[in-house]
């Protein structure tokens, strides 16, 4: 964990959490709020055991990187080079999760797209099943799940392209009038 240490003091003195959840100096009573907290987008504030503020690399950044490390190892088999770099690359971004996981953090859950589109299935399967919703009220649930798998393919998805894509026998406009829709 890198320390995150008070500028106003000159950057010597380490931040330590307190009880109202704020971050104080002890050596000049700075306070910092943890909304206040600036890291670029691989880093994740922790606290540790003695209750002192630091950083760590994101444990979904260092798997990530990892996992580059090791395609670019099995893409460079003609190079020792290239294989010793992707090797120390692995290296480095491992020393980095193993030290965010002493930290207690753990990387946050990845999905795949079935998985996804499973959950996002069995959710309308459940409130339909549930609350014995009519036809409209299904029908609308059945297009929601069905635009925001287009949207999770294709962020920004309008919803023409997403009757397009999977209502191949109805127009927007039909499907408006189902139900007295978009009058």
């Amino acid at each position: 964990m890198t320390p995150i240490c008070c500028q106003q003091c000159g950057g010597l003195t380490q931040f330590r959490i307190t009880y109202d959840t704020l971050f104080v100096c002890d050596t000049c009573g700075n306070l910092l709020d943890p909304r206040d907290i600036e890291l670029d987008g691989n880093e994740i504030w922790t606290v540790d055991t003695e209750g002192s503020l630091g950083y760590v690399t994101d444990p979904a950044v260092s798997l990530a990187e990892m996992s580059e490390a090791i395609e670019e190892y099995l893409e460079s088999s003609d190079s020792a080079y290239g294989q010793l770099a992707s090797l120390e690359r692995h290296r480095v971004a491992l020393m980095a999760f193993l030290d965010a996981r002493s930290e207690g953090i753990k990387p946050r859950p990845t999905y795949t797209w079935v998985q996804v589109y499973d959950a996002v299935n069995e959710g309308a399967d459940v409130v339909n099943d549930s609350l014995g919703l009519g036809e409209p009220e299904s029908d609308a649930i059945n297009l929601a799940v069905n635009a925001a798998i287009a949207c999770l393919e294709k962020p920004g998805t309008s919803f023409e392209e997403m009757i397009e894509s999977n209502y191949s026998d109805d127009t927007t406009d039909e499907i408006r009038s189902w139900w007295g829709w978009g009058k």
